[in-house]
């Protein structure tokens, strides 16, 4: 299915995935989509959210970018598949921080939330209602 998320009837859900999608919503609809979401849930229903995340400052930024550079290259990228894939991205991949994601969930009405995964610059919460 490719469809507009605000348009899909995910109502009577037990478990909802964000696997890396959230993040190219343009920010200023995030947080309909997210309260979508939980409207969404059954009382009790889980959603899970994968996004790629900002530090909570520059310096953390640089250090994130650099590790998740180098493990590129040690996959075997080259610089120029590095490069055009960061620009690809550009104007397009709009990450929050790890608050700024919390903050969309709790503003939705989530109460209950943990991290279940956090690598560098990607994370996965787990949220229930």
């Amino acid at each position: 299915m490719c469809e507009d998320a605000l348009a899909v009837d995910m109502s009577g859900a037990d478990m909802i995935v964000s696997y890396y999608t959230i993040q190219f919503v343009p920010p200023r609809i995030r947080q309909e989509l997210i309260n979508k979401i939980y409207n969404s849930l059954n009382w009790g229903g889980a959603f899970i959210l994968f996004e790629k995340v900002r530090a909570p400052d520059a310096r953390f930024q640089d250090y994130a970018n650099q590790v998740y550079t180098d493990f590129k290259v040690d996959h075997g990228f080259s610089a120029e598949n590095i490069v055009n894939k960061t620009r690809s991205l550009k104007g397009v991949l709009e990450p929050f921080s790890t608050d700024g994601n919390l903050g969309l969930l709790k503003r939705a009405g989530f109460v209950d939330m943990m991290t279940l995964l956090k690598w560098v610059c990607f994370e996965g919460f787990l949220a229930i209602k």
